[in-house]
This record gives C-alpha cells, sequence and structure tokens, in this order.
C-alpha cells in the first residue's frame, strides 16, 4: 500500500468527504458503544474522516495515517478547525511507537487488517477497553462502476472482492466474539468537468494511455449526474462495524 495515497487521490478522497453520510452513520454506533471511552487510536485516518467527528464528540483522537498527503489534509483540518485534541501522526503501521488508547478504531483499512502479519493482535493490545473495525460488508459490491467498465474497457469481469467475513473469522480463531452492525452510507464523488473524471478513473484503474479515452468519457458522461456547475459520480455502500469490549 505504500504510495497508494498520493497527493491527486487524497485530494479526490477530501473532495469526496464532504458528500459522505459515512461520520453520520457510524459515528452513533461507535460513540453509543464506547461508554467510558475518552481516548481513540484511529489507525489509517486518512483526511480525519472519523478523527474529526469524535473529537467534535469531546472524545481524544490520535489520528495515524501512513499517507503524507492525507496527514497533511488533515493537519490543516486541525489548524482550521482549532482542534486541540486531535493529533495526527505521519507513519507506516509499526514505525511510530504508539501509547494505548481507551478505543482503537480501525476504518475502511482492509489491506492493513488483512495482509499486515500480527496487526490484529498489536492493535487490539493498544486498547484497553474497546475495539472497532470498519469494513465493506458486500463481496459483490460493484467499486466505481468497474462491473461496467471492465467488460468494456478490458474484456473481462470485476470479480468479487474480500469483506468483513475473512475479518470476522480471523477474530474467531483469536477467541474474539465481536459484535456486527451494518450501516449503509453514501460517498458521493464530485468533479469539476468530464475531463477530472476521466483522469480520476484512469489513475484509479491504472491507464496510461489514451486508448480508452473516447470509450470511457462516453460511460461517465451517460453516468454522471449534473451537480451544480459540476458533476458527481454516486457511489452506495454498505458496511460492518464490528466491535467488542475487552
Amino acid at each position: 500500500m505504500r504510495g497508494f495515497w498520493n497527493s491527486l487521490k487524497a485530494e479526490w478522497y477530501y473532495k469526496g468527504l464532504k458528500h459522505s453520510t459515512l461520520p453520520r452513520a457510524a459515528l452513533p454506533v461507535i460513540t453509543g458503544r464506547a461508554k467510558g471511552a475518552s481516548s481513540f487510536l484511529d489507525i489509517g485516518a486518512g483526511p480525519g474522516t472519523l478523527a474529526i467527528p469524535l473529537v467534535k464528540a469531546g472524545k481524544s483522537v490520535t489520528a495515524l495515517d501512513a499517507s503524507g498527503a492525507m496527514i497533511a489534509l488533515l493537519a490543516n483540518e486541525v489548524k482550521k478547525l482549532g482542534l486541540k485534541r486531535l493529533k495526527p501522526v505521519h507513519s507506516r503501521w509499526g514505525e511510530h511507537k504508539l501509547k494505548a488508547h481507551d478505543a482503537v478504531l480501525c476504518s475502511n483499512v482492509p489491506a492493513l487488517v488483512k495482509e499486515t502479519p500480527g496487526f490484529l493482535e498489536e492493535a487490539v493490545a493498544l486498547a484497553r477497553k474497546y475495539v472497532f473495525i470498519i469494513e465493506s460488508a458486500d463481496p459483490g459490491a460493484d467499486k466505481f462502476y468497474y462491473k461496467e467498465l471492465y467488460p468494456l474497457l478490458f474484456g473481462k469481469k470485476f470479480g468479487p472482492r474480500s469483506d468483513y467475513i475473512k475479518t470476522y473469522d480471523r477474530l474467531h480463531s483469536m477467541g474474539i466474539f465481536a459484535n456486527v452492525e451494518m450501516i449503509e452510507y453514501d460517498f458521493d464523488q464530485p468533479f469539476a468537468d468530464i475531463d477530472e473524471a476521466l483522469l480520476f478513473w484512469k489513475e484509479y484503474m491504472g491507464i496510461v494511455t489514451t486508448e480508452h479515452d473516447a470509450k470511457l468519457k462516453r460511460f461517465l458522461s451517460k453516468r454522471l449526474v449534473k451537480k451544480g456547475k459540476g458533476l458527481l459520480a454516486k457511489f452506495h455502500k454498505r458496511s460492518a462495524i464490528m466491535w467488542w469490549r475487552k
């Protein structure tokens, strides 16, 4: 995952966050279950997707992220909003000494949870009271219209995606019988124009040539909706919040 969140992708995510209902859907579950938890360690915090709402809800948050671009966006928000109880930390997992917190949160960082040896054990050890892990809850879910675009552009299907079940099974093998609560939310992506949208899809799909530009632009012109002077790609998601009290 090193380098995945470059400055371009980080800015797009940050813009999309303004159209996201994830914080509104997830925060009541987290704060409602984490009784007595005043400090949170948010692993893979991004630009403060959940860290900022948690601080506004009265919590102290250490926000860890491996992306310098994401942490820069978060640090700017901390300064702009005057958030005294939010500490951004730019570091890859395992490269920064972390203290224990009342609760540990890891939201939508499947590569870290599933592919990093020892992550779950180490993250759980840093929680004094609660752990919250949020992951996609639909292996058949689409991503950025890939189910239509892969056959259109590459002549192949977009396969099923790993979801929370794999993590839940891993927790079960560790003797952790987590509660699971489902949430649904929107995470729409705004664009200034069709050219920015084209750049977005080419960046995410790893397309470096222009051979698919015309076909991709025609597809996006039909799928994106007008929003003010710009365009909006509308996405609806379902995730599982796995949580338990230690």
